[in-house]
Parts: structure tokens; sequence; C-alpha cells
């Protein structure tokens, strides 16, 4: 019969235990854990959803734009025809906020303010029964106020002539 020497022998207290042999390697996971986390970019907004699929990205300028645009969808009727401004202009953000019109408010027609980067003439927008500003109030209003939301405002203009 054989006797194994191992558990008949006297316990070192310099060998290590199970318990710290398991213990470093999740010392060292928690820590790396902790590193990632504060290295995360949009660690202010961790447990929270984001308000739009830009607010979270490189592009988080144009999160205002899009959120105002998403929430005009019930104010504004199908077969009307909208246009977005900045407050103050803007011609590179109303050309991206143009194309957010066009993708959000389907059935409607979306004028552009810009054309890339470049204010468009008066004309091309003087239709426009809807206006979206993104940013602060104008000073003059350009019809009815239909909707207020911290991005900006939506409004109605009177018809023309």
């Amino acid at each position: 019969m054989k006797v194994d020497k191992r558990r008949d022998a006297p316990v070192s207290p310099f060998q290590p235990s199970t318990f710290n042999i398991q213990l470093f390697p999740l010392v060292g996971a928690a820590i790396l854990v902790a590193f990632t986390l504060v290295s995360l970019p949009w660690k202010e907004n961790l447990f929270r959803r984001p308000r739009t699929i830009f607010d979270r990205s490189a592009a988080s300028a144009v999160a205002p734009g899009y959120a105002l645009v998403a929430a005009a969808v019930p104010v504004i009727p199908a077969g009307a025809t909208v246009v977005v401004r900045t407050e103050p202009r803007d011609p590179i953000a109303e050309t991206y906020y143009h194309r957010f019109a066009d993708a959000l408010l389907p059935g409607r027609r979306a004028l552009p303010a810009s054309f890339y980067g470049r204010f468009a003439p008066p004309e091309v927008s003087r239709d426009a029964a809807y206006v979206l500003i993104v940013g602060a109030k104008p000073a003059e209003p350009p019809g009815r106020l239909l909707l207020e939301t911290p991005e900006g405002t939506v409004w109605e203009t009177p018809p023309r002539r």
C-alpha cells in the first residue's frame, strides 16, 4: 500500500493556499474592469438610455437636431412641406438636419435650408408650411408655435399668397 506523503506533511506558512492562488487573478480582473470603466467616454451616463443614436458617438453635435426632428413627427401632418434651420444659422448642421427630415418625416416634403455646407437661396424654402428651428427661439417667430423642446422649436408658418 502506498502512502501519500503530502497529506501527512505539516503545512508550511510560506506555501500559498488555494484561496490566495484564486484571489490574485480576481483582483487583477477587477482592476482591469475599473480601468475600463474609467476610460469610457460616456461614463457620466453609464446607466441612462441615450436620447438619440448620436448621443454617445463622435457625431454627438447633431443629436439635438435629430431629437427635434423625431419629436416633430406627430405634430407635422403627412403631405406637408418642412424646412429645418438652426439658430444661430449653421449651413453644415442644416445640411445634416435636412437629411434627418428626409429620413424621419416620411410622407412630408423636406426643403433644404442649406446645400452641402452653403446656405440655400431663401426662395428654396419660402413655401415651407412648417419650420423646425434647432437651438434658441428666434427673435422673430416665423409663425405659430406648435412644439417646444430643449433642442428647439416647431412652427407652423402662415400660408403664402
